[in-house]
């Protein structure tokens, strides 16, 4: 691939000014419950694991997760939040909720660990929530569903739309949609709250295992097949000498829209690692759930392989 150096003018406008951003109470105001909060299982801390778990301990929830294998950055990071790690056997009876965000080639893996783990570990009455939030396609989510439910889960297929959880200012935070389907989480059963659904801006979009993840892999494939599409209409220009000018006749005619497109190119670039299996999900998704050819997606990022990524 060409080397192209173009620094977007808007970094940061991947979405509308003011999209995803919301008001949540004063954390002295968070209402006290008669019991306690129920304790909260993350895998892994990248960027989104470590948003989610500072936006539930600013809460007071507690936050814990199994470190095995992992990296002393990443371990020093969990340390910080002052999140607990546990061995696995411990953290599946101890957590009400378990939390996967991952790249989607590890999802299946942790989910068959988590059900090894869950089944070997658990005492009778005990009932743990496995929301997967990973962008995969909707059969591949029906898969770790039928792996986690076979072991006595609770499965919710889950995505999340939008950039990690970052506390603003006056109680204002910057957050993703928590899509879920499957059983709609209600106030009162299992681990959910009302402030718990608020907090995590829970979003139930349908009663059917898939939904969520087909929703997410829809959504993904205009913003990202928009990336992939612009890496290489700009790259070709740099070959051709007239990116200059693409750019400048992209700014005249898609004024509103290039920035957002720039933006995707500089973005795309650390992670790109991660983009390759989700370009691989939603070609599977169009294929199985559209009807659609198999060759739209493929290798859309791996030429910007190696070029970032996260512990």
């Amino acid at each position: 691939m060409s080397s192209i150096s173009i620094r977007p003018r808007h970094v940061d406008r991947t979405f509308a000014p003011g999209i995803g951003i919301r008001t949540l109470p004063p954390v002295e105001e968070s209402i006290p419950s008669k019991s306690p909060k129920p304790t909260i299982a993350i895998m892994s801390f990248g960027e989104m694991g470590t948003g989610i778990a500072t936006l539930l301990k600013k809460y007071s929830y507690p936050v814990v997760t199994n470190l095995d294998g992992r990296s002393a950055k990443t371990k020093a990071r969990v340390e910080a939040l002052g999140v607990k790690g546990l061995p696995l056997a411990e953290l599946v009876t101890e957590a009400s909720l378990f939390l996967s965000v991952l790249p989607p080639a590890e999802a299946h893996e942790l989910a068959e660990t988590v059900a090894k783990a869950f089944r070997e570990s658990k005492p009778s009455s005990k009932e743990l929530t496995y929301l997967d939030l990973n962008a995969m396609s909707p059969d591949l989510s029906r898969k770790i569903g039928q792996t986690t439910t076979s072991a006595g889960m609770t499965f919710l297929d889950g995505a999340l739309l939008g950039f990690p959880p970052r506390e603003l200012e006056n109680n204002a935070w910057f957050q993703p949609a928590m899509l879920l389907a499957g059983p709609k989480p209600q106030a009162g059963s299992g681990p959910w709250s009302e402030e718990l659904l608020s907090i995590l801006n829970i979003r139930h979009v349908g009663d059917k295992l898939g939904a969520a993840s087909g929703l997410k892999t829809c959504f993904s494939a205009i913003y990202k097949g928009q990336s992939a599409v612009a890496i290489q209409a700009y790259t070709t220009a740099e070959s051709l000498g007239v990116l200059p000018a693409l750019r400048e006749h992209m700014t005249e005619y898609f004024p509103t829209s290039t920035p957002i497109i720039e933006s995707s190119i500089f973005n795309a670039q650390r992670k790109a690692y991660r983009w390759i299996k989700e370009m691989d999900e939603i070609e599977d998704t169009f294929a199985k759930e559209g009807g659609w050819d198999r060759d739209l997606f493929s290798r859309g990022f791996e030429g910007l392989w190696g070029c970032g990524g996260e512990d």
